[in-house]
């Protein structure tokens, strides 16, 4: 089971994180500096230390655990995989010829193998390396989220490798550059309404997949997402959906008609300015209600 867990983190880890440095700037971090400790000099003291820290740590929520630290050689790097498992509350019931024994197990370790937290990390120098890891939590069911905050934060004393800004404008970006490339009204609504809606993924840690996924894009809307992102493999980066940044990006929304009048409102809360009635299949009739604050003319682009 750990042969598996051990071998198979290169492709579960998922999560790009890196230590964070000392608040003083310098490269100094608690979790790290235990971590190549114990990968110096393997001992039950070293891997106490690690244990003794995550139980700082752990919520009580999250109840007892089992914590299993690995470590190994992968050509000239090291690899070093470090995983939790839940523990549970159990009964044993052993029956005799005559009788049933019952017996009350407080801690019942393996309460799944498929389910656990696990972190990766692999370079070839311990001095200057081990800074960048993965991470993935298999025991938290939340698709945005991903993984528990006491994990990752608390006791890896580490943070998500894309900051929430960057992520976040990548995001927006992709979106609005799709609604601008693509031709079809169809797709333009689609991905007009992933924006309208994604107010609910504020402060969530998220990725570009995960928002696809969350919204039930269609391929073709993902399709078009991805190909206004710098490369394909940044859409399965981890980082934390900043409102803020994503709605200077696509702050407003515009809806052109055949009659020639534009419509314009924020984006987030243009369904709620913008009242839409439907006509017949092709034709609908938009309405505002407001006071006048201003009038202005707009020279042809």
């Amino acid at each position: 089971m750990l042969e598996a867990v051990y071998g198979k983190s290169n492709v579960e880890c998922k999560i790009d994180i890196a230590f964070n440095h000392a608040p003083d700037g310098s490269q100094k971090n608690d979790c790290r500096s235990l971590i190549v400790d114990y990968i110096k000099a393997p001992s039950v003291e070293a891997g106490k230390a690690l244990a003794t820290r995550l139980e700082g740590f752990t919520t009580g929520s999250a109840g007892h655990g089992l914590l299993f630290l690995m470590s190994g050689k992968e050509g000239k790097e090291t690899k070093f995989v470090i995983s939790r498992f839940p523990a549970d509350n159990g009964i044993l019931a052993e029956e005799n010829r005559s009788t049933l024994s019952v017996s009350f197990l407080e801690r019942i370790f393996m309460k799944s193998a498929y389910s656990y937290k696990a972190a990766l990390y692999q370079d070839a120098s311990l001095t200057s390396g081990f800074w960048d890891g993965r991470c993935v939590d298999k025991q938290n069911n939340d698709p945005i989220k991903r993984i528990s905050d006491y994990w990752i934060n608390d006791f890896l004393a580490s943070s998500l490798r894309v900051t929430s800004a960057a992520g976040t404008y990548r995001l927006a970006a992709a979106l609005r550059n799709a609604t601008r490339s693509t031709k079809q009204l169809a797709l333009k609504e689609e991905l007009v309404a992933a924006v309208t809606l994604a107010k609910g993924v504020k402060g969530r840690n998220t990725s570009v997949d995960d928002f696809i996924q969350r919204f039930g894009l269609s391929n073709a809307a993902r399709d078009a997402i991805l190909r206004e992102l710098p490369s394909p493999d940044v859409a399965s980066e981890t980082f934390q959906f900043n409102w803020t940044e994503f709605t200077t990006q696509v702050a407003y929304r515009s809806v052109e008609l055949d009659s020639g009048a534009i419509v314009t409102a924020e984006a987030a809360e243009f369904n709620e300015v913008v009242k839409r009635q439907k006509l017949d299949k092709d034709k609908v009739r938009l309405s505002v209600e407001g006071k006048v604050l201003n009038e202005r003319l707009k020279k042809a682009s």
